[in-house]
């Protein structure tokens, strides 16, 4: 059975697009995102109240008594981000650095926003790290995302504009095709 033209090009975007995404955020060492990311976190601590230090050891970053490992950066979100946007056809290069760059800021201070939420909720008693860091971390990243793809929307429509036309060809092929009888 033939795969219509239409259906293979999404099919190797959207392989093009793991691929990409997987090799961007398994193959670089982000160890200095992570150092990063521990010492803005204590330096926000810090500047709320709380007191915070960062450090290393053994090419582990912490804040406090917390590793700050590369899942704790944010660059799953950025990465995905990128592979997504970078094999996107017809958007200028431009556009699509800028779309990166911006997320990847966006992202990364969110981040250090949510890792101090999370220690000032857990050293003021108010949740136990098992709620503090999983599920409030979740709902925070959902929220990120949420707004990552309204701005994307904004700022690249295209996106959009394609993912609704990819759907609405499908569920046209579909409607066509005839029942088994």
């Amino acid at each position: 059975m033939n795969m219509p033209v239409q259906v293979k090009r999404v099919v190797q975007y959207f392989a093009i697009a793991t691929a990409l995404s997987l090799v961007l955020y398994y193959l670089p060492d982000y160890f200095f995102l992570e150092k990063m990311t521990a010492d803005h976190s204590a330096a926000l601590l810090n500047w709320i109240g709380i007191p915070a230090t960062s450090w290393v050891s053994n090419s582990r970053a912490f804040m406090n008594e917390f590793e700050i490992e590369r899942m704790c950066t944010g660059v799953q979100v950025a990465v995905i981000f990128a592979g997504i946007l970078v094999p996107f056809p017809g958007i200028s290069w431009k556009r699509k650095a800028a779309a990166i760059g911006s997320v990847g800021v966006l992202v990364y201070l969110a981040n250090i926003v949510r890792i101090a939420l999370e220690v000032l909720l857990l050293y003021h008693g108010i949740l136990p790290w098992s709620l503090a860091h999983y599920p409030t971390g979740l709902i925070l990243g959902v929220f990120s995302v949420a707004f990552l793809v309204v701005a994307l929307d904004r700022f690249i429509p295209e996106i959009g504009e394609y993912a609704v036309k990819i759907v609405e060809s499908l569920a046209a092929r579909r409607s066509v095709q005839p029942s088994p009888s």
